[in-house]
């Protein structure tokens, strides 16, 4: 018991931080207690002492110690080992355990799992789990962690912290759940092989983005992207759909070594191997017994044919690691397409040349070297193709309507220039709304067309004016009047514009058309009176005479130009909400203009006319802020 404690006293002597960042030390001690302790996998009766955290590998028990006899039920599940088994498992244990010290992780970890294929024991289980999490394989550390549990007794101290390890993986995997594929369809994650469909096992992963394949000879295979959040379960629908054109494709291997069939990522069978598949090019790769093997090779499958394929497995004492951006690029190694995506694989020692492709980015082909027993991390990024199509949106019908508060300085015309010292002028205001109807481009480039109303409304007081006796010497009269214009009519025209912008767009339009309505002028005013008033005994006599308020309707005509901009915010797929301004430029094409036949009373003087006088100007300016809601089909 003592004997178990003390290497963990001795491993916090040497690392005083605690778990993380220290170096680790092999324990002192003989071989023979060595084997004692880490070949009794099932032992009951032992009480091993606490383990370090996961951040550090396990070293072996070194210790005297004697192990206990394994329960019977275990025992009975055993499967008879021999000793040269058993020290084969303890040299790669060693190897593997001194790996993981020098923070080689990944190689430590093959050592380790070999060692437990040979004799699983619970030490190399546990380290097992500590580098699979350190090399973020959340799905294979939480299953080992779980065997570890399962599979071998441990203390209390030791069970508390590997389920604090469950339980923290358990946020960082999540699982795919399968629904609607064929009975017996292979499995494929990440080019991994994950069995058959029903699965046995839930399909962990890794929280992210996945690649799931799932195969069954003669029918498509089913590719999918598929996303899991931590703690997730994905469901995805498998629909395979039976091959309208197919082929034979039959793999041998040239020498009889025994090696699995794998196409296109999915391991489908032993060699040699015939099956239906798609017409086209296909991957195929051999793996045998540890690094036995083929590099990838090309299979062209012919409709209605037979195409034979014949590779010579060997060793491939190198390990190359692809990692593409975008992350669904395609990987080619040595003009070979290897799979979408993340690709890592054995390959002989020596020159490679690596292409990476991917819709819409410069594809790029690097040379890449391998030494024999080396391992390497290739990360290759691709450069967006800007003039490429798939980056062009597609082209959408548009609609919006905006609602603007209307701003005009002046009406312009005969009233406007008659607005001298005395004369009090107000600013036009009114609302100006419109309805945008268009057709965009991928490239943000619209037309459309547009209708709206228009309200707006302006006084003039005390302008110098004048009125025209009738049927006495028609000589002006001169006085003031007052003007209450209201303006009032419809738009439409056509637009031209440009919309730019994801999350916060942005437009630039204008249109021209024609404005058509009318023009309210309800005047009165104060006038001379051409002729003079007898006068009343007391009083004087009348010399002006006040002209009752009178209304005209003069109509307009107009050529508009609107050019607009407005910023916005995305709310949804479908709608847009934006704020901006507009320019409301008008240029007449008959001006409105009072009735000079209407005739007035003048008083003494009979009646009256006003002059033909414009209402509105030749040209007039308006600015209209606004609102605007845009709904994209």
């Amino acid at each position: 018991m003592a004997a178990r404690r003390g290497p963990k006293h001795d491993r916090q002597a040497a690392n005083p931080r605690g778990r993380a960042g220290a170096p680790l030390r092999r324990w002192p001690g003989a071989t023979a207690a060595l084997l004692a302790t880490l070949l009794a996998p099932l032992s009951s009766s032992a009480q091993p002492g606490p383990q370090p955290a996961p951040e550090q590998p396990v070293p072996a028990p070194s210790t005297p110690a004697e192990a206990a006899p394994a329960p019977a039920r275990a025992q009975s599940m055993e499967v008879p080992v021999s000793e040269a088994v058993r020290q084969e498992a303890l040299m790669h244990f060693e190897k593997g355990f001194a790996l993981l010290n020098e923070g080689a992780w990944s190689p430590g970890l093959s050592e380790l799992l070999l060692s437990r294929k040979l004799f699983p024991t619970r030490i190399a289980t546990y380290n097992a789990a500590v580098a699979l999490r350190k090399l973020q394989r959340y799905d294979e550390a939480l299953d080992m962690f779980e065997t570890y549990l399962r599979d071998f007794p441990v203390s209390g101290e030791e069970r508390e912290e590997a389920l604090r390890q469950i339980a923290e993986l358990r946020t960082l995997v999540g699982t795919i759940e399968l629904v609607g594929a064929e009975t017996g369809a292979v499995i494929s994650v990440d080019g991994q092989d994950r069995g058959q469909y029903p699965p046995i096992r839930p399909l962990r992963v890794p929280a992210g983005n996945h690649m799931l394949r799932v195969f069954k000879e003669g029918y498509d295979p089913f590719v999918i992207r598929v996303d899991v959040a931590g703690g997730q379960t994905k469901n995805v629908q498998v629909t395979l759909r039976r091959l309208a054109r197919y082929g034979s494709l039959r793999v041998i291997e040239s020498s009889g070594k025994p090696v699995s069939v794998s196409i296109d990522g999915i391991v489908v069978g032993k060699a040699p191997w015939t099956g239906i598949l798609s017409v086209g090019d296909h991957e195929v790769t051999l793996r045998g017994e540890g690094k036995v093997g083929t590099q990838p090779a090309s299979a062209s499958v012919k409709s209605q044919s037979v195409t034979t394929l014949s590779l010579l497995a060997e060793e491939l004492d190198a390990v190359l690691h692809v990692e593409p951006v975008p992350i669904g690029a395609s990987v080619w190694i040595n003009s070979v397409k290897v799979g979408d995506g993340v690709w890592i694989g054995r390959l002989k020692q020596g020159t490679h040349r690596v292409e990476v492709r991917a819709n819409g980015y410069l594809a790029d082909a690097q040379s890449v070297t391998l030494s024999k027993g080396g391992r390497q991390k290739l990360r290759v990024s691709l450069e967006r193709d800007e003039d490429a199509e798939v980056w062009s949106k597609p082209p959408k019908l548009t609609l919006d309507a905006t609602a603007s508060f209307l701003i005009a300085p002046t009406f312009g015309g005969d009233l406007a220039s008659g607005c001298g010292e005395a004369c009090e002028s107000s600013i036009g205001l009114g609302a100006l709304g419109m309805i945008h109807g268009g057709y965009e481009f991928g490239s943000g480039f619209g037309v459309g067309l547009e209708v709206g109303g228009i309200f707006a409304v302006q006084s003039l007081e005390n302008r110098t004016a004048s009125v025209v006796p009738v049927g006495v010497p028609p000589v002006p009269s001169a006085g003031t009047a007052n003007d209450a214009l209201r303006l009032g009519g419809f738009l439409v025209g056509a637009t031209a514009g440009y919309h730019v912008g994801e999350r916060f767009p942005a437009l630039f339009r204008i249109g021209a058309g024609a404005l058509l309505g009318e023009v309210r002028d309800e005047r009165a005013g104060t006038f001379e009176l051409s002729r003079k008033s007898e006068p009343v005994e007391g009083e004087q006599a009348q010399t002006t005479f006040d002209a009752a308020p009178q209304v005209d309707f003069p109509w307009a005509a107009y050529i508009y130009l609107d050019p607009e901009v407005r910023f916005g915010l995305r709310l949804s797929e479908r709608f847009e909400l934006s704020a901006g301004v507009k320019l409301l430029l008008l240029l007449a094409l008959r001006k409105p203009t009072w009735d000079g036949t209407r005739a007035i009373p003048a008083g003494i003087d009979g009646v009256a006319t006003y002059p033909a006088e414009s209402v509105m100007g030749d040209f007039a300016l308006m600015v209209a802020p606004g609102a605007s809601l845009r709904y994209t089909f």
